[in-house]
């Protein structure tokens, strides 16, 4: 039996337009009628992500940053956070920056940036709530730990830097994908499956009652920590292989059809 469900934004819940249809909206509400948890578990930082959690009307907590923070929007309480150590990922800037590729510093309020141009139009497009401050070189700004880092630019640009920094990447630090121009740097430890699994841990919750649904490489922990991972239809064909169920596409109202099919029943 299922008894916490964790989900994705991106391309997972919402639709192309960010907006969450009324049929996701009604098979979540039957979830939450029934007492199951249903957790948002999301690269977003938090200002991003709160609005979606009161428009559901949750009250669960909600992961965000990959996983790197848990918070309680009622109280805006911190549960759970791992973060980067400003030495951990020194090195990531310098070469991210000496190949202009565009880079993203957050806080849980706002996105520091070299600043503003296509990538940070971009990125508001879907990011709404997001507020950017433009501080110049982010090696020379004054900051001690970050949630995540995001790096923005074509992907062949990214792909060739990932192969590059894999091959020495601090221990401490985890890289994704999770989106095709985006790459992703969060503490090894902070994932969407390692924050799922404190949560569930604080229920009493076991992994074989859990399902996960998802879409992208920064998804992968989640849906292999839970019992039950479904990959969206929209997913690359990686993902939907080591996932357990395939749904439909985001276009389709798949998080409502995997409800209804593997939990609602």
């Amino acid at each position: 039996m299922i008894k916490l469900i964790a989900c994705d934004l991106d391309d997972t819940l919402l639709a192309h337009d960010l907006s969450i249809s009324p049929g996701n909206r009604s098979a979540i509400q039957e979830i939450l009628d029934n007492n199951i948890h249903f957790l948002l578990m999301t690269g977003r930082m938090p200002a991003a992500t709160i609005p979606y959690w009161h428009s559901l009307k949750l009250t669960d907590p909600c992961g965000t940053f990959q996983g790197a923070k848990v918070i309680q929007p009622r109280n805006n309480e911190i549960l759970y956070a791992c973060e980067l150590e400003r030495a951990s990922i020194e090195s990531i800037l310098r070469r991210a920056q000496q190949r202009n590729i565009h880079i993203n510093l957050y806080d849980d309020q706002f996105v520091y940036v070299k600043e503003k141009n296509k990538w940070t139009d971009y990125y508001q497009s879907f990011a709404r709530e997001v507020q950017f401050k433009e501080v110049g070189a982010l090696q020379d700004y004054a900051w001690q730990s970050t949630a995540k880092i995001l790096l923005m630019d074509e992907h062949d640009v990214l792909r060739d830097l990932h192969d590059e920094l894999r091959k020495n990447l601090p221990p401490e630090v985890h890289m994704t994908f999770s989106k095709p121009n985006f790459l992703e740097f969060t503490h090894m430890q902070a994932t969407k499956g390692a924050a799922l699994s404190f949560l569930a841990d604080s229920w009493n919750i076991h992994p074989e009652e859990v399902m996960a649904i998802g879409d992208s490489g920064n998804d992968l922990s989640m849906l292999q920590y839970a019992g039950l991972g479904v990959a969206m239809g929209n997913a690359s064909e990686p993902i939907k292989d080591l996932s357990n169920q395939v749904t439909l596409s985001n276009e389709e109202d798949g998080v409502a059809h995997a409800l209804r099919t593997w939990v609602l029943g």
